[in-house]
């Protein structure tokens, strides 16, 4: 049997390498982003099926999702903001910042969850920071919603802990994304530097799905080898 692995923000530098390596090992991915025409061309190269939906409306996840009984969840989407320090940042992008990172999580793991409940089986996968438990690691704003989602997966596994359902979380050092222009600043966050690659964590989430069904890889801290553990210091090649 085909199983079936969601991959939300898809369309996203570490999105298309996690869909085009599920893929590739027999998976049924179906892709969720916001950008359809990006989604479409995702959907062709790799063979993947896409679901263009806002992860922080409810009712469209829901709607989009209904249905699907998916065996893994690998959760990426996001969105980073501006460097801004936490008494400086607008409203708007403090709204938006808690709509994508939080709200939109919620959304899907309410959608996914309990058919993985239901079924007693499955793999969730988060895609968190290491600027979650890590002071000055990235913006302040930012980083509070991973602080978050740190909580959110530790509490998860919690109340999953009597199924066979597995709960991960990957905390990132600095991927080579383009996510980092969205700080808005003058600083190159990747010359000089040697970064973790999209394809380095599509493998380590390969890995995590095809360990044994008793082993729950449940966090991760995934940094280049130059970046010190915690994340403040990064040397360059």
């Amino acid at each position: 049997m085909t199983a079936t692995a969601v991959v939300t923000g898809a369309t996203g530098g570490i999105g298309d390498a996690v869909t085009r390596r599920l893929v590739s090992e027999g998976f049924r991915v179906i892709a969720v982003g916001t950008r359809r025409a990006a989604l479409d061309e995702l959907c062709e190269r790799y063979g993947c099926e896409g679901i263009a939906a806002d992860i922080g409306d409810a009712a469209a996840i829901e709607a989009a999702l209904a249905g699907l009984n998916a065996d893994v969840l690998v959760h990426g989407a996001g969105i980073l903001g501006p460097n801004l320090p936490i008494h400086k940042t607008p409203a708007e992008t403090i709204s938006q910042l808690i709509a994508v990172n939080l709200t939109g999580l919620f959304n899907v793991l309410r959608a996914v969850v309990p058919g993985m409940v239901e079924r007693q089986r499955g793999t969730i996968v988060l895609l968190g920071s290491i600027c979650g438990n890590v002071p000055g690691a990235g913006p302040g704003a930012y980083s509070a919603t991973k602080a978050a989602m740190q909580s959110i997966a530790a509490n998860l596994r919690f109340e999953l802990q009597e199924t066979p359902v597995r709960v991960g979380e990957i905390r990132l050092g600095r991927v080579r994304t383009g996510i980092h222009n969205q700080l808005d600043m003058d600083a190159d966050f990747y010359d000089g530097y040697e970064c973790i690659l999209p394809d380095d964590v599509a493998a380590t989430i390969s890995h995590m799905l095809a360990t044994p069904p008793v082993v729950d890889l449940s966090i991760v801290e995934m940094l280049p080898t130059r970046q010190v553990v915690g994340g403040t210091r990064f040397s360059k090649s």
